[in-house]
């Protein structure tokens, strides 16, 4: 207890600090896994969030901006990085951000966003220190539409990185919600999205009704070449990240991501101003519909008006 309230007046003091002098002494450190539409939307919607509340970039903030660009190898020493530069917050974007933060950022206040939460992704503890909003990955309303839009639907193919924690924690609750209707899963790996089109090959060759992607940024950085297989075979195409489905998916059904960053600076904002913020962790629950009518054409899917509707 004593060691968390010192961390909370020398967060505070660096607050102070840098307002009363004018110049952006406080210093925030942004990491993101990729770049990516999807987690670009969530970030612009996290500084959104600091800018109206009145902290600007090059006014009285410094924003250290990083993105591993899809490789993994690259998360640990970019966070080292930022620790060195004692920055005093740590902004993550991206579940496996979030999981190697937790980790080794200890003294720093972190702030997550698009990401699952510590419990969902198999950390044994939850760190004092971090705080955000996380996805509860609501696969069975995922299901029920994709059943809904397929009634038919026997078999769905699913690429997966399981290199990923967040990517094998989406595909083990898609496979069990697909389960529970008598759906089959048909499961491939992929390790780069260089492996995505040979992986959408395999599943149609395997004669599977739809393709499905969980939250899973290999995946996503190939997705366009999955869309493309899905629409030179009639294989509609579902994804689990809404944003996603403008790169080809013919359907998608999750949580907004410009509102999950603005949720997360508003989390950050607090600690800014406070030092602390409570709850310190949360989900999103509202769910976003995107259709992409042009590739729901070109992959032969036809969305009933309930589905329209309903989101």
């Amino acid at each position: 207890m004593f060691q968390k309230v010192i961390l909370i007046l020398c967060f505070s003091m660096c607050i102070i600090t840098a307002c009363d002098s004018g110049k952006p002494e406080l210093k925030i450190g942004y990491l993101q896994i990729a770049d990516d539409p999807g987690l670009n939307s969530a970030k612009e919607g996290f500084i959104r969030a600091l800018t109206d509340s009145g902290f600007v970039d090059g006014e009285n903030i410094k924003i250290i901006d990083n993105n591993a660009n899809g490789d993994l190898s690259m998360i640990i020493s970019m966070l080292q990085s930022l620790k060195s530069q004692k920055v005093n917050m740590v902004v993550t974007n991206g579940t496996p951000c979030m999981v190697s933060a937790a980790q080794i950022i200890t003294d720093i206040p972190i702030v997550f966003t698009v990401s699952f939460s510590p419990e969902q992704v198999g950390l044994k503890t939850t760190p004092e220190n971090l705080h955000g909003v996380f996805d509860p990955f609501d696969t069975e309303s995922f299901v029920s539409m994709v059943m809904k839009c397929m009634p038919s639907l026997k078999t769905v193919g699913l690429p997966f990185n399981n290199s990923e924690p967040n990517a094998e924690y989406s595909a083990n609750k898609i496979i069990q919600s697909f389960e529970k209707v008598g759906v089959q899963v048909v499961t491939t790996s992929v390790t780069s999205a260089n492996d995505i089109l040979i992986a959408g090959q395999y599943l149609t060759t395997k004669w599977v009704d739809a393709l499905v992607v969980g939250a899973d940024n290999t995946v996503n950085l190939g997705l366009n070449a999955l869309a493309k297989i899905a629409g030179e075979t009639k294989t509609p195409l579902f994804v689990t990240e809404p944003f996603q489905a403008k790169k080809g998916a013919a359907v998608g059904l999750g949580v907004n991501y410009e509102q999950w960053g603005y949720l997360s600076g508003v989390k950050a904002v607090h600690l800014l101003k406070n030092g602390r913020v409570s709850p310190k962790i949360e989900a999103i629950t509202e769910l976003k519909l995107y259709i992409n009518e042009e590739a729901s054409k070109t992959q032969g899917l036809t969305i009933p008006q309930s589905i329209r509707n309903k989101y």
